[in-house]
């Protein structure tokens, strides 16, 4: 199996992305929130997982390995094929997801275009006892002070990396846990300025 991609960007459109690798092109496809941190020439590395299926062969991508596990972990999901197990990726990062299902929340997830209730009810009775296995060192769900520090983090303005944007954010929430969004803006991107 191919454990990661490490390479330049080509093109992005949507959630396909196109990345060189010592002289080879692939095309993966990869979530919404991570197309979306991206842009060519950018050097990036993504978590991969390898699909063959009678009608499919297809390379997906994720920021983070927690991602593709949760998308590794929803295959197993009788009836739940690549393409909804990747709507469901796309749609909840991974703490979200994990809380969804600890919570038994099935709003979470039939509220995913594409997911009807009879997968969102499967999805929770087959994962409500496995979701520790992968996600025990999950870090919680980001708050809304979170999520709009890390959308201007990666958006075209300040430009950073979603991952390195969430790892100072993890940073951040450990020191500051109280931190309003300007001064959680503010120590993140210290933490990522020493990083440069």
């Amino acid at each position: 199996m191919i454990d990661f991609l490490w390479g330049k960007v080509v093109e992005v459109r949507g959630e396909k992305v196109v990345l060189l690798v010592g002289g080879v092109a692939f095309a993966l496809n990869v979530p919404d929130r991570t197309s979306a941190s991206l842009s060519p020439e950018q050097e990036v590395k993504l978590y991969t997982h390898l699909v063959f299926a009678e009608d499919e062969f297809s390379l997906y991508g994720f920021a983070v390995p927690e991602e593709r596990e949760m998308f590794v972990t929803l295959l197993s999901v009788p009836q739940v094929g690549p393409r909804l197990a990747f709507k469901l990726v796309s749609a909840l990062p991974p703490g979200d997801f994990v809380a969804a299902i600890r919570r038994g929340d099935l709003s979470a997830l039939d509220g995913v275009k594409g997911i009807g209730r009879r997968t969102a009810q499967r999805v929770l009775l087959e994962l409500s006892g496995r979701v520790g296995e992968w996600a025990s060192a999950e870090t919680p769900p980001a708050t809304e002070t979170e999520k709009i520090v890390l959308q201007a983090l990666t958006s075209k303005a300040l430009g950073f990396k979603a991952e390195e944007a969430r790892r100072a954010l993890e940073i951040v929430r450990k020191e500051h846990p109280e931190a309003s969004v300007e001064e959680m803006l503010r120590w993140a991107l210290t933490i990522l300025a020493g990083r440069e």
